[in-house]
C-alpha cells in the first residue's frame, strides 16, 4: 500500500485540531473536575489529556532519533495551559518532520517503554498515533458529559468541513 505524505500529514493535522478543541472544552472546568478521577484508564479529563499528549511526544522522538524511555520528567507539573503550550511543540514537530520523510513504507525500529525491541513502517505508526489519540479523545468526550459539560465535536468529517 503506497500511502504519501501529504495525507499523513493531513491526519496529523487533524489530530492536532482535534486535541487543540479537546483541550478548549476542558477549560470550563473547575481544578476539581479537571482532575476528578472518572474511573477510566486514565481517571481524569486532564490525566486523559495528558496520555495522549505523552504518546504524541514518545512517537514523535522515537521518529526524530532521539527516543525518550520515559512517559515523563520528574519536573514537569501540568496545567491546561502549559500542556497546550507543549503539545502545540510537539504538534509543529509532526508537521515538521512528516515533511522529510520519502518513504512511509521504511521501519521504524524502536525499543517501547519496557525495553522490548519492535518495528514498524512509518506509515501504520502515523495512523497508530492518530488513531490513539482519536481513541482517548472520545474518553474525553464521555468524561466531560458525565460532568455535566456538553463535549465539543471532533469527528474527522467536521475537521475536513472545516477546511472548506
Amino acid at each position: 500500500m503506497k500511502i504519501d505524505g501529504a495525507f499523513l500529514g493531513l491526519q496529523l493535522e487533524y489530530s492536532r485540531w482535534a486535541s487543540e478543541r479537546s483541550i478548549d472544552a476542558a477549560r470550563p472546568l473547575a481544578e476539581d473536575e479537571l482532575q476528578r478521577d472518572l474511573r477510566t484508564s486514565h481517571g481524569s479529563v486532564l490525566g486523559t489529556l495528558l496520555h495522549v499528549y505523552k504518546a504524541d511526544r514518545i512517537w514523535l522522538s522515537r521518529v526524530q532519533g532521539s527516543p525518550r524511555f520515559t512517559l515523563c520528567d520528574p519536573e514537569e507539573t501540568w496545567t491546561l495551559d502549559t500542556l497546550a503550550r507543549d503539545w502545540a511543540r510537539v504538534a509543529d514537530g509532526w508537521r515538521q518532520w512528516v515533511t522529510t520523510v520519502d518513504d512511509f513504507e521504511q521501519q521504524l525500529n524502536y525499543k517501547n517503554l519496557a525495553g522490548q525491541s519492535q518495528s514498524l513502517p512509518l506509515w501504520q505508526l502515523i495512523l497508530h498515533v492518530v488513531n490513539h489519540a482519536t481513541y482517548h479523545r472520545g474518553q474525553i468526550t464521555t468524561m466531560l458529559r458525565q460532568l455535566g459539560y456538553t463535549p465539543v465535536a471532533t469527528d474527522l468529517h467536521v475537521f475536513y468541513m472545516s477546511r472548506r
